[in-house]
């Protein structure tokens, strides 16, 4: 299994939309097999760009931390899993994904963020989907 994050000094780029490198990360066992780092120069903000970078790596998912809505539908469109509110070195963000305890915070419902003046209670803390 592969799959792509941002990243920024060895740790998960928390602004998916700013980051100039990706970490291609081959996963074997839940275990970090590889780990390469790809460089986006000039594609930054060029949703199709990046989607079509990562596409070509024969990833299967993105974990990332903040990402923006048209980016997930861009990466979305090409088939790619994206899973955000990751932090962390890259390694043990990649080893957690693939044991399946990476918990992610979903953004696109709308209770991150801050600017929202709706009031709504989430039970337990998050969105359940």
């Amino acid at each position: 299994m592969k799959i792509a994050m941002p990243a920024r000094n060895g740790q998960v780029n928390e602004h998916f939309g700013t980051t100039q490198e990706f970490a291609i990360i081959e996963l074997e066992n839940n275990k970090v097999k590889s780990l390469q780092i790809l460089s986006n120069e000039g594609l930054q903000h060029n949703h199709g760009g990046i989607a079509n970078m990562l596409k070509n790596e024969k990833i299967e998912a993105i974990v990332c931390g903040g990402i923006g809505g048209h980016m997930i539908q861009a990466l979305e469109q090409l088939g790619l899993k994206v899973v955000n509110g990751a932090s962390g070195p890259l390694e043990s963000v990649a080893e957690a994904y693939a044991a399946g305890s990476l918990v992610t915070r979903p953004v696109s419902c709308g209770c991150g963020g801050g600017h929202q003046h709706h009031h709504h209670h989430h039970g337990g803390g998050g969105c359940h989907h």
